[in-house]
């Protein structure tokens, strides 16, 4: 009887990506084959190195490597705030407030804090083959053209270079301008890739690392209200995308940031825990679609 074809989307959300990495891990431990996968940013890397080597142990040594190593220390995550200063006095009000206009002043001359080859050196490290035609099974790696607004898919070719563009996270890595495009980080058009793998596979696992609780906000000011307000657009579009899998796996990463790369071990741990507590319902739905009763009703399906 033949085995369903399973597709796995892998949202982006940078360090909390080895959530991925954790949930991988317990996929090939339960022999749960993967047949496709689809990635946003972190997802889009993940994916990468899993489908280049089908070896979720040798990603998750990989990348302990990488977070020692001078490649990543060039890319400066430990320099993002991840707290805002305090205001409790007059004098760490005005440097805040110096502060703020001269990040507006560069922000209105650059448009970028790192270049994009620092990125590309850095996935070049984490994935251990050049181009999609050597990876073991499929794989789709999603980006944004910003002058369109809509996501790029890639799947042929140059694959260090689709990662880069899939995790070139707008305002800190320097975008990609090519043919007519603006590209940037796949998680502002999709960041949980659903649907571009939806009709290829007959079982899609979602994997979201989005940031969860949120509070109420401190401060009440321009800055924080806008980016509240993404925050808000981006919760939303990610609950759009996940009615698309079949079983959704959403690991506790709390409300850490992209840039976390310290909290390795607690989001790795995390996405073990959370596919173990799936395990169950997915052997059943892998067994469900074993039968015969579903796979004529996706022939009919595809044939009306």
């Amino acid at each position: 009887m033949p085995r369903p074809i399973i597709g796995l989307a892998l949202g982006g959300g940078g360090a909390r990506g080895a959530a991925h990495v954790g949930a991988l891990t317990i996929l090939h431990q339960h022999k749960i084959p993967i047949h496709q996968i689809a990635g946003t940013s972190a997802g889009a890397v993940v994916g990468a190195m899993y489908a280049a080597t089908l070896d979720p142990k040798w990603v998750e040594k990989r990348f302990r490597e990488f977070i020692k190593s001078d490649i990543f220390r060039g890319l400066g995550t430990d320099r993002i705030p991840n707290k805002p200063i305090s205001s409790s006095s007059a004098f760490n009000q005005v440097a805040k407030k110096l502060k703020d206009q001269m990040v507006l002043a560069m922000s209105l001359h650059r448009n970028s804090i790192i270049k994009k080859k620092r990125l590309k050196d850095a996935f070049d490290f984490l994935i251990p083959v050049k181009t999609f035609e050597e990876l073991k099974i499929p794989l789709k790696v999603i980006s944004t053209d910003l002058n369109t607004c809509k996501p790029v898919v890639y799947d042929s070719g140059d694959l260090i270079e689709a990662a880069t563009r899939s995790g070139s996270i707008p305002g800190y890595v320097e975008p990609t301008v090519a043919n007519g495009q603006l590209l940037v980080d796949g998680g502002v058009s999709v960041p949980l890739p659903t649907t571009i793998i939806r009709n290829d596979v007959d079982l899609l696992i979602g994997i979201d690392i989005r940031r969860r609780g949120m509070k109420p906000l401190d401060e009440i000011n321009i800055y924080e209200i806008m980016m509240r307000s993404d925050m808000s657009t981006y919760q939303n579009l990610i609950k759009h995308f996940s009615r698309d899998a079949d079983i959704l796996i959403s690991p506790d990463v709390k409300n850490y940031q992209w840039s976390d790369f310290d909290q390795f071990d607690y989001f790795f741990n995390e996405g073990i825990q959370s596919c173990e507590n799936a395990i169950l319902t997915i052997q059943r739905q892998i067994n469900q679609r074993k039968g015969l009763s579903f796979r004529l009703k996706q022939w009919f399906g595809h044939h009306n």
